[in-house]
C-alpha cells in the first residue's frame, strides 16, 4: 500500500487548464506542476512555473522535453491537442465540468493523483460551507449572460456558468436551450427581456450594449443593470466559482 501511495505521489504533470492550475495551487500539489499554459494567471506564483504555450497550439517539442507523466487538458475544445499529444506519445488526463458537483468531483480527483486525498477533502468541504452564505432573493430575477460580443455568444441550460447564477439567485433566460454555449438572435434576447445583463469578457463595454439598436426597451437596461463581471472568475469551472457565487448573490441583494 505505501509503495502504491509513492508511486501516486511522484507523477510529474503539465496543466493547460486555468481551473485546473489553480486547484494544484489550492490543493499545495504545485511542486508535481512541471509547467503550465500562458492563460494560467492564477495564483499570482504560477509566475514561476515554466510555460508550454496556449490552449490550442501548445509548444509539443517543449512538452517532450519536459517528459511529464499525465498533460491534463479539457475536452471537448481541446480535442485536436488530446489527438497530437497521443500522436507523440504522451498520456492525457482530461476535465470538462458543467455542474458544481462535477467541480468537486474534479478536484477530489486531483487531490487522489497528487497524493493530496486530506486537504482534498478539507477544500471541498469548505467550499460547499460557502454556499451557506448565499441568501434568497424575494424574487428571482431572469438575467441575459454575454460571454462575447462579436459574434454574440450565452450558456444555455447544460453550462456550469447557467447553474451558478441560479445558485446566485438569478435565472438564465436561456436556460431553457439545450445547448451548453450558443449564438443567440438579438430579437430573441429583446423578447426575453432580461432584468439584468452580464457581460463577462475582457473589454466589455456597457455603454455600447446599451446603444444597440432595439434594447431600449429591455428591463435591464431601462432599469441600469447592466454589469461586468471578471471572466477568469466566471468562465473557470474552478474552486473559485464559490466565491463567485457568493459575490454574485451579493450583487444580487443590493440590486433588485
Amino acid at each position: 500500500m505505501n509503495i502504491f501511495i509513492h508511486f501516486l505521489i511522484s507523477f510529474k504533470f503539465i496543466s493547460l487548464v486555468p481551473s485546473v492550475t489553480e486547484t494544484f495551487y489550492l490543493l499545495g500539489a504545485q511542486d508535481s506542476l512541471l509547467a503550465i499554459s500562458h492563460y494560467c494567471n492564477y495564483p499570482e506564483e504560477t509566475r514561476e512555473k515554466a510555460r508550454v504555450g496556449d490552449l490550442l497550439n501548445p509548444d509539443y517539442e517543449k512538452i517532450l522535453k519536459i517528459k511529464p507523466d499525465f498533460v491534463i487538458i479539457t475536452l471537448p475544445m481541446q480535442k485536436q491537442v488530446s489527438r497530437n499529444l497521443e500522436k507523440i506519445g504522451i498520456p492525457c488526463i482530461t476535465f470538462n465540468p458543467e455542474s458544481l458537483e462535477e467541480i468537486l468531483n474534479m478536484i477530489d480527483s486531483l487531490a487522489g493523483l497528487t497524493g493530496q486525498t486530506k486537504r482534498g477533502k478539507i477544500v471541498t468541504d469548505s467550499l460547499k460551507n460557502l454556499l451557506s452564505e448565499v441568501r434568497p432573493l424575494n424574487k428571482r430575477p431572469s438575467a441575459y449572460i454575454e460571454l462575447s460580443e462579436n459574434p454574440l455568444y450565452t450558456p444555455g441550460g447544460p453550462s456550469f456558468i447557467t447553474e451558478v447564477f441560479s445558485f446566485a439567485g438569478a435565472s438564465n433566460i436561456f436556460s431553457d436551450k439545450e445547448q451548453p454555449y450558443f449564438v443567440p438572435v438579438q430579437e430573441e434576447i429583446i423578447k426575453r427581456n432580461p432584468d439584468f445583463i452580464f457581460l463577462i469578457y475582457p473589454g466589455a463595454n456597457r455603454k455600447k450594449v446599451e446603444k444597440r439598436f432595439g434594447w431600449k426597451s429591455v428591463n435591464a437596461i431601462k432599469r441600469n443593470r447592466i454589469y461586468t463581471l471578471d471572466p477568469d472568475l466566471y468562465t473557470r469551472p474552478g474552486p473559485r466559482i464559490f466565491g463567485a457565487i457568493v459575490k454574485l448573490n451579493r450583487l444580487l441583494q443590493t440590486s433588485f
